[in-house]
């Protein structure tokens, strides 16, 4: 099906340069564009929080991301949108391709609620 329902939440301590709506459009965009998925079922969000540690290192930008999808989560594809994902990661945060994580999870379509039910 190609009714998909990517979401992506993205946590980081640094503010989008374009502002909260207009990187959640980009990162909406991007992750429909690299899972092949309609941008229509696709769902982003972005939280700034008040200090995120990697490494140890409070200083450089970083961030943690979760991306689920209903199937389009595989290790080829998976390379493939953390690039394209980065890309815009380090244009609209500062945040270096070294910087963030990204946790994939494959949903079962039971596991994921919609309109009163589920898929």
């Amino acid at each position: 099906s190609t009714l998909a329902m990517p979401s992506l939440m993205v946590q980081s301590a640094v503010a989008p340069a374009s502002g909260p709506q207009d990187f959640c459009k980009k990162l909406s965009k991007t992750v429909a564009a690299a899972l092949g998925k309609p941008e229509s079922f696709v769902l982003t969000s972005y939280q700034k929080v008040d200090a995120m540690s990697m490494g140890g290192d409070t200083e450089t930008p970083a961030a943690f991301l979760y991306l689920s999808s209903l199937g389009s989560i595989e290790p080829g594809l998976n390379k493939a949108t953390s690039s394209a994902i980065a890309a815009v990661l380090q244009d609209e945060l500062g945040v270096p391709a070294n910087r963030y994580y990204i946790n994939f999870f494959d949903s079962p379509r039971s596991n994921m609620g919609y309109n009163g039910g589920t898929f």
